[in-house]
This record gives structure tokens, sequence and C-alpha cells, in this order.
């Protein structure tokens, strides 16, 4: 294989940028790194109204250096505080275009306590995204079932595979879907059987197909929801991904916390991994001899589904060892560590490629 690539500069699917001070620190790498991102709306307070949207993309972009061209695509939380009328007055996107709308099962990650039990319970505010094209970004997991007993977190996104998805689809057949951080072998075979450029995809992270649960269970770095899994399940993961279909895209869900938060007991769920997830993306395709398909993935799938163009700009990347050694820090001296570090890492952090400067 080539030991230098040239692709469309990347789409982020899936991103945080926090507020305040972390959000000053993290903005400015998403945007070197990446065209556009899809912008999570669990920050707290939540974002559940445009006018919330507005203003937190306007902090956003007045987080970015001088020259730098970067779109925040923005999201609303899909809280019980959400109406069909919000759904409306986002598309037209008269006070600030809402580009998805994203679902968390209560209690299951960082800030999910305003969201729904079961995604079915949102039943008018479905209806109307269906109506109106906006599509529904989903954290897959089942964490409560109906009587109120809590899941194992390893089975969570297999119970909502089995138990909830196909219920959706049924009810909801032309509502645009993204099942995000995909991460076991069950999501990725419905998939690879139902997924549709246009209807039905999935976003996948970097630290999804690089690690396994054997792994990485005392490693607060690599705390994450959902969790990361078995072997067997990271490896049809990249099967998956390396088969470049259209509706699987790059969505880092990179989640950055405080060093407090990280190396806490128990660690903060959300793994911090914007510095590298273009190199780690890159080298999981070199491994599965798939290069000519890591463009697709990375830079064009993800535009395609919320219909906006691919980036005209172009990166480099170059077959180069280096290393994750210092974090990230913020105007407030805040240290917000990296995947991959080779202080808090596995053991072995060398990323092999890197973007040409």
């Amino acid at each position: 294989m080539s030991d230098t690539i040239t692709i469309k500069k990347p789409f982020d699917s899936h991103v945080h940028l926090r507020r305040g001070a972390m959000l000053r620190a993290v903005t400015p790498i998403t945007a070197e790194k990446f065209c556009s991102a899809i912008v999570m709306p669990n920050t707290d307070p939540p974002i559940e109204t445009c006018e919330q949207a507005a203003e937190y993309k306007k902090e956003i972009l007045g987080a970015l250096p001088r020259g730098v061209s970067f779109e925040p695509l923005m999201t609303l939380y899909l809280t019980k505080n959400l109406t069909p009328v919000d759904i409306e007055k986002g598309a037209a996107g008269d006070v600030c275009e809402i580009h998805a709308v994203k679902s968390y099962p209560y209690g299951a990650t960082t800030n999910s306590q305003w969201g729904y039990r079961s995604i079915l319970e949102a039943k008018d505010v479905l209806k109307k995204m269906e109506e109106v094209g906006m599509p529904l970004l989903l954290h897959g997991e089942v964490h409560v079932d109906e009587n109120e007993h809590e899941v194992d977190a390893y089975e969570g996104e297999k119970r909502f595979i089995e138990d909830v998805l196909p219920r959706l689809l049924e009810q909801y057949p032309n509502l645009k879907i993204s099942l995000e951080h995909l991460s076991t072998k069950i999501a990725a075979e419905f998939l690879e059987k139902n997924g549709k450029a246009d209807k039905l995809v999935a976003t996948v992270t970097p630290h999804h197909l690089l690690y396994a649960r054997e792994d990485v269970e005392s490693k607060p770095l690599l705390r994450c929801k959902p969790l990361i899994k078995s072997a067997a399940d990271r490896d049809k993961v990249r099967e998956l991904v390396a088969e470049g279909l259209p509706f699987i895209s790059a969505g880092t869900d990179s989640a950055p916390h405080p060093e407090s938060k990280k190396f806490a007991s128990p660690a903060a769920f959300g793994v911090f991994n914007s510095p590298v997830a273009v190199e780690l993306y890159t080298q999981v395709f070199d491994e599965m001899n798939a290069l000519d398909k890591l463009e697709g993935f990375l830079s064009v799938n993800g535009p395609r589904f919320f219909g906006v163009e691919v980036s005209t700009e172009t990166i480099t990347l170059v077959k180069k060892d280096w290393q994750v050694t210092e974090p990230v820090t913020t105007d407030e001296g805040i240290n917000i560590w990296p995947i991959g570090d080779v202080k808090h890492g596995l053991g072995n952090e060398t990323v092999h490629w890197q973007i040409k400067q």
C-alpha cells in the first residue's frame, strides 16, 4: 500500500465540543482536522431550542482561529421539552438551521438525565421529524428495561438492535436514522443487511475500531459509552468499515473531560480523540488494506447523509510514526488528555500516520 494518501478534508458526523474554556481549547483542533462537524447537544444545560443552538453556534465560531474555515452543524436534544414546533422551526432555519435531533437513553451516558427512557415515547416529535426530513441520531442502547431493571452495559446495544430499532423502523418508515458509535457485531450485521445511504446509516469511532474490552477495562482514557466491546465485536465493525459501504461514516464521538474527571474513580465516560482521530482512522484502513475506501468513510458519506456539500479542500497523510506526549490545556489551566497518550494509554501508543503540514 502507499505511504502517502490525499483525500478530501474529513467531516466529523459526531463530536462534543462542550462549552466555555473547554470549548475554546478543543474547537480549534477539530476545525484543523475537519471541514465541518455535527455538534452534539448534551451540554449542561442541554440544547433544546433553536435559540439555544444559535447561541451555541456563535460560541463555537468565536473559538476558531483567524482564517480557519469550519462549519459547525447544530443539533437539538430529544427531551420532553422538545416539540413538533421546534422541529418545524429548526428545519426552516430562520433562527438556526438544525441538522438533526439526538436521542440519549435516560441515564446511559454523560448528561443523559434529560433523555427519554424509551425513544418510542416521543411519538409526536418523531412524526414531525419524519414529515420534514429531520434526521434522528440514536445513542442506540437500552439502559433500563420495561420493568425498571438496569441492563448490563455490555448488552445495551444488542438489546436496542433486537428490541427497539425494528419497532422504530416499522412505526416511522420514512424517518432518517443514524445509529451512532456502532460497537457490536450484531449492530454491524444489522447495518450490513439493512443500511441505506439516504435512510439508515451508522457512524463509527476510532476507539471502537482499535481496541477490545480485554485491553482497556482499567484504562480511564478509554472509558466511554457505548463501552468498548470484545475483540470479535471490534473485528466485525472493522470489516464493515473496510467494505466501503455508503451508509457508514466517521463520527469521532470525541468527548473531552477535565483531568480531574477522567482520572477519578470511576472515570467519566468519554474519549477525547480529536487530536489523533483522522490519523487513527487512516491507520485502521491501512491495516485492513482498504485505503481506497478511506475518503468515502471520512469525507463523503457523512455530508451526503446530512445534505451538505463535500469539502473541496484536501489533506495529505503520510505514513510516519509519532506519539501523543502532552495534554491539551485550557486557558484556565485544565488538562485534557487525548486517547493514545504515552503516559496513560496501553503502553505502546505509536500512531503510524500523520497529517502533512
